[in-house]
């Protein structure tokens, strides 16, 4: 079941997770509709951001994060210690194949989320089997996972297209999926779940908007990250690389920049015993 994190743990990219939570976790909170006695159960809690908010709309429940990742567990303590909130959540380390849950606590969550998180698996179907047992009966599943065919930005720019491309490519390259967001219901399905709906969560900008840049940004950043393996599919210098991410940096320059995407959101229900 190997598989690799494209993205790493380093300070940088713990600071792109942090500004991409910034960007997406209202909406996602406006659409998941708590009614305030849930256990959640975070699979690939990240920085804990998102947790904490998810904790501050349960005050009669609670949330559980698990994260595979030491550093991550360690910044999302830092965050939360900052924020005065130590008490918000339990972040626990553990596997999304073998997840940390004391032996009461299956079968007892009311929500299971994972964000950003499938597409980094070699056997998700082996992860929502571990999420589908953490939950009660009836209890629900979000998900939320990238469809990168989703990506356009405008004006049209060569050079974007050449290296999200290519960065796709990696992903495959590297045992993970590109394009799981589409295929979140056939693996709800093959896990026993019922009932499910579909949605999207809106991220992108256009350059009028002041969260503009912050979106461009992410996407640069995302690019950078993985400009070892980019240069190394594309037979390219690390001077060509360069070029071709400065263009996307003059594009998001230009008064009509616009940078669409949708990421899939899929929900599933664990069937209510008989």
């Amino acid at each position: 079941m190997s598989s690799k994190y494209i993205h790493g743990t380093h300070p940088e990219e713990q600071d792109r997770l942090a500004i991409l939570n910034g960007l997406l976790n209202q909406k996602c909170l406006e659409k998941i509709e708590l009614k305030g006695f849930e256990h959640i159960l975070d699979i690939g809690s990240g920085l804990g951001l998102f947790s904490r908010m998810l904790s501050g709309r349960v005050a009669e429940g609670k949330v559980v994060g698990i994260e595979k990742e030491t550093d991550q567990i360690k910044r999302a303590i830092e965050y939360a210690l900052d924020d005065g909130e130590t008490q918000m959540v339990e972040f626990r380390q553990g596997s999304a194949y073998d997840l940390t849950l004391l032996s009461d606590e299956w079968g007892s969550f009311d929500l299971v989320f994972m964000r950003f998180l499938l597409e980094h698996l070699k056997n998700p179907v082996q992860a929502l089997n571990q999420a589908h047992r953490a939950l009660k009966p009836g209890g629900r599943i979000i998900l939320i996972d990238d469809d990168h065919a989703n990506f356009r930005i405008a004006p049209l720019c060569p050079e974007f297209d050449r290296l999200w491309a290519a960065y796709s490519q990696v992903y495959k390259v590297l045992g993970n999926d590109p394009y799981i967001g589409r295929k979140l219901i056939s693996h709800l399905h093959s896990s026993d779940f019922q009932d499910f709906k579909l949605d999207f969560v809106l991220f992108g900008s256009a350059k009028s908007e002041p969260q503009f840049m912050d979106y461009a940004n992410n996407l640069m950043g995302i690019l950078y990250g993985a400009r070892m393996e980019i240069m190394e599919l594309l037979d390219i210098t690390s001077d060509v690389f360069d070029e071709n991410l400065a263009a996307i940096d003059a594009w998001s320059a230009k008064p009509d920049a616009a940078l669409w995407y949708a990421a899939n959101w899929a929900e599933g229900v664990k069937k209510k015993t008989d």
